[in-house]
């Protein structure tokens, strides 16, 4: 059965699951990673077009250092996006992905995620897998803020990537365009979260998400 991991920009797969992807390939999983946006607009003093080619290359490089050789990018425009990922062509995109792959688990963005885009993939993927039967296990992460604030009753599930930590931080190098954002604030955050969730389910590093 596969799993896919629904990301709005390059280098968000990484950031939330990226310990767990790598973990479950080594376990022989299929992971499909799909990506909406090239994160073009990322840096306003860049060509939008260079900068997506970089971006590309950079999230291509981290799949395969966490063993994914399967990944998607939808294509949307990073400053449109919250317009594009309602238009027909990118739902219908969604659509076939999730019916040719029949993911049993999927992970994506938390529903309460600060960032606009983020929440924008979540709502879409919750909308489109209410029809689907068998319905697949659903585990979102937080990227964008060290805590969550609204449904922390939610079940919750901690994968130990004590082992497979270490290409989660090689994979964050590969992103050098995104250099400034990742060393000022995501990776410190996310670091400090792998580290505080292993503590408390008895890791020495772990991922958590929550479940739908």
């Amino acid at each position: 059965m596969a799993v896919v991991v629904f990301a709005a920009h390059p280098d968000d797969e990484v950031l939330g699951a990226g310990g767990t992807i790598a973990k479950y390939i080594r376990e022989g999983r299929n992971v499909i990673i799909v990506i909406f946006s090239h994160g073009e607009g990322s840096d306003p003093l860049l060509d939008p077009a260079y900068l997506t080619e970089r971006r590309i290359k950079e999230s291509k490089r981290a799949t395969h250092v966490l063993g994914c050789k399967n990944v998607i990018f939808l294509g949307l425009a990073d400053l449109q996006f919250r317009k594009q990922i309602d238009e027909p062509s990118t739902i219908t995109k969604v659509k076939d992905i999730l019916k040719k792959y029949k993911p049993n688990t999927i992970f994506t963005h938390a529903m309460d995620d600060p960032h606009p885009a983020h929440r924008a993939v979540t709502k879409l993927i919750k909308k489109l897998i209410k029809n689907i039967k068998p319905r697949p296990q659903i585990y979102t992460f937080m990227i964008s803020s060290p805590f969550r604030f609204f449904e922390r009753e939610k079940p919750r599930l901690y994968i130990d990537v004590t082992k497979t930590f270490k290409f989660k931080q090689k994979a964050l190098k590969m992103f050098k365009s995104q250099r400034a954002w990742l060393s000022i604030y995501y990776k410190p955050l996310i670091l400090l979260q792998n580290w505080l969730a292993g503590i408390k389910a008895g890791y020495k590093r772990a991922e958590v998400f929550y479940k739908w």
